[in-house]
């Protein structure tokens, strides 16, 4: 039987969208606004939110900030989703949380999440709190925080659906909550080409705020007044410099607005060091192969794990699913020149594509019945992408949860 936390949530519909922060906002109303016990920090954007927030919340921690983290989706245990002090939320304290929304039956999913975070937050004492948006910005739940600090890590296609049938509408989408806040950052992935759909021209590039380049796969430089320092990427693959360095400028943006420690050297390395955030061009082993699991769950994120695997000098074979709303074939062509064998498995979801969306995607894919199948089918080594929940999947059956 699922943990309680899962089975109250599994009333609410994972897969439901809400274009209204009305039920929301009279949650926190009743709850009598946690969210202005701290400041916070809201992380917007297509792909590279949760690698820039875990940097960010690690690098505050580091500095002795008390920090809350908010995130999604989780891998294995819902619980994931919310961090203190590091920690992810134990599964009584969420339930508790969870059970004070039972009023609220009209909340989605995802929005009695972010409210039951921002509960919790305020209950343990947290200094200041890092928060993922979901999918856009103006309907999102986290923007009822009222944070004092947002950045926008870049702006892509992905939930055209919902969001709008291109770039520009997508931007619009994410703008409205980055206009909203006082100080907005832009990452340096923001196409300046979408800049002006943001309607936030106040907004700061990440250059402005800390100086920054890469010095090779791994190594970066970084100044934030004080001098250049050298730091690692705790995050393997190229593309996380860009996501480090609006983290990097997001805590700096922060102590300039009295919200957070000013930067010091020995912390950022220390926090850096200290980041965790497993599943994103990620190595485990799974029945004794080697299984890269990397979450690439659009276009944008397919081609930065295409450059990625293009540096490994082998090919692995693709284990490959998605949610019915991805661009599969899209998705497949263009990891297709970096891997070998093909292998397609449905997920076990309820937004899951269906096998034969997959088969169109990849008619010479080899099919798999079920995960032990396509891990047996793909042999070693090989890499899992297309879905979080497919990374989730694998890590939940190797029993390697979530450390």
């Amino acid at each position: 039987m699922p943990p309680a936390p899962s089975r109250r949530l599994s009333r609410r519909g994972p897969g439901i969208v809400n274009p209204s922060l009305e039920a929301a906002s009279a949650a926190l109303d009743a709850l009598g606004h946690p969210e202005q016990a701290y400041p916070s920090i809201l992380v917007l954007g297509t792909n590279g939110k949760g690698s820039t927030a875990a940097m960010l919340s690690a690098v505050l921690e580091a500095h002795g900030a008390a920090a809350g983290l908010y995130t999604s989706p989780h891998l294995v245990r819902v619980e994931e989703r919310i961090r203190i002090r590091s920690r992810d939320v134990d599964p009584e304290a969420l339930d508790a949380a969870l059970t004070r929304l039972d009023s609220f039956p009209d909340l989605s999913y995802f929005e009695t999440l972010t409210v039951a975070a921002l509960d919790l937050f305020a209950r343990r004492g947290v200094a200041i709190a890092v928060l993922e948006a979901g999918m856009g910005g103006r309907w999102d739940a986290t923007r009822l925080a009222g944070p004092a600090v947002a950045g926008l890590t870049n702006v892509g296609t992905d939930h055209a659906r919902w969001l709008g049938p291109d770039r520009e509408s997508i931007a619009a989408e994410k703008g409205a909550a980055l206009a909203s806040v006082p100080t907005a950052v832009l990452g340096p992935q923001v196409d300046p080409a979408v800049v002006p759909a943001l309607g936030a021209p106040g907004a700061i590039p990440a250059a402005g705020l800390v100086a920054f380049r890469s010095v090779d796969g791994e190594t970066v430089e970084a100044d934030w007044g004080d001098g250049p320092v050298t730091l690692r990427c705790p995050l393997p693959g190229r593309h996380q410099h860009a996501n480090l360095h609006l983290a990097l400028a997001l805590h700096a943006a922060a102590a300039l607005a009295g919200i957070a420690p000013s930067p010091e050297t020995d912390a950022v390395r220390d926090g850096l060091a200290r980041t965790r955030w497993p599943g994103r061009f990620d190595t485990v082993t799974v029945d004794g192969r080697t299984v890269l699991l990397d979450g690439a769950h659009n276009a944008e994120a397919a081609a930065a794990l295409a450059t990625a695997l293009a540096g490994l000098g082998v090919r692995p074979s693709l284990i490959f699913s998605c949610l019915d709303d991805k661009p599969a074939a899209a998705m497949i062509e263009t990891l297709r020149p970096v891997v070998g064998r093909i292998v397609l498995v449905e997920l076990d979801d309820p937004r899951a594509m269906p096998m034969a969306s997959l088969r169109e995607a990849a008619p010479d894919a080899v099919i798999a019945p079920d995960l032990p199948s396509a891990l047996e089918l793909a042999g070693d080594p090989a890499a899992a992408a297309g879905s979080l929940r497919l990374v989730g999947a694998i890590l939940e059956y190797a029993g390697c949860g979530t450390p």
